[in-house]
């Protein structure tokens, strides 16, 4: 029950400050929250990766990214389901610019990453992977995530 009190408070403190809508951000935080606790990783390194733009270095980082895309609903049949990534775009992003771009990153990656894992602890990190690489490629920003502990 204190580590649930704990992430709680500390994933109440984050404030996410991007134009993403209120419901993909308590849905990211609930994920995120919910994947270190079943995985027991330090949800400070969690967030240190992603402020970083970072893959996870060690096991339980990788299981909260393979959780992640399962909570987030982006899995089916064991591999990523690239038009249900694509489809929140408009919920990470206000401009049709911005739009565009991350919906060719996401087309990038649907070509690339389409094997299934059902190992949650690896099924995260290809994704992942292309995801920071392709986003780097167009100068998509990733949505602007201010944490604060």
């Amino acid at each position: 029950m204190n580590s649930l009190l704990f992430l709680t408070t500390i994933l109440s403190a984050v404030c996410l400050s991007w134009a993403a809508s209120d419901e993909y951000k308590m849905k990211v935080i609930a994920s995120v929250a919910a994947c270190a606790k079943e995985h027991g990783a330090n949800i400070a390194d969690v967030i240190e990766i992603v402020k970083a733009e970072k893959l996870p270095t060690n096991k339980a980082q990788k299981c909260v990214a393979g959780c992640f895309f399962h909570k987030m609903g982006y899995v089916t049949d064991s591999k990523v389901d690239w038009a249900k990534v694509k489809a929140l775009n408009p919920k990470k992003y206000e401009s049709k610019d911005l739009i565009a771009k991350a919906d060719k990153v996401v087309d990038a990656c649907s070509k690339v990453v389409t094997q299934k894992n059902t190992d949650v602890c690896e099924l995260g990190i290809p994704p992942m992977k292309c995801l920071l690489e392709e986003s780097k490629k167009v100068q998509l920003p990733k949505p602007d995530i201010k944490f604060k502990l």
